[in-house]
């Protein structure tokens, strides 16, 4: 196993449909991790994540969030569970991260 491989990892990024969270994203899917992105438009989300799985290193989910919205975060929480399990790496790259931290406590 290599320093740097995270099969088996499950990564929730905020903020990240484009720039600065979209390079992150790429950078845990490529070293085997399943991403899950989240943004507030879809379909930006979706041409992400569709650049992510035509990478063939690691699997990219989209799911759509305004992290300033408690049931949309709370949303966003049980649908990165639903689709990959528990978390292991949280990346807020959007403003209002508080609710996301308080959501997560509670679901370890």
């Amino acid at each position: 196993m290599s320093l740097f491989d995270l099969t088996g990892k499950v990564a929730l990024l905020t903020g990240a449909s484009k720039g600065m969270g979209l390079a992150m994203a790429t950078a845990l899917a490529d070293h085997g991790a399943t991403v899950v992105i989240s943004a507030r438009k879809q379909e930006a989300l979706d041409t992400a994540a569709a650049g992510i799985n035509a990478r063939g290193k690691g699997t990219a989910y989209a799911v759509s969030c305004n992290v300033g919205d408690k049931d949309q975060l709370q949303a966003l929480v049980d649908k990165t569970h639903a689709l990959a399990g528990p978390i292991d790496i949280v990346i807020g790259n959007a403003g209002g991260q508080s609710l996301l931290r308080e959501n997560l406590k509670n679901r370890r």
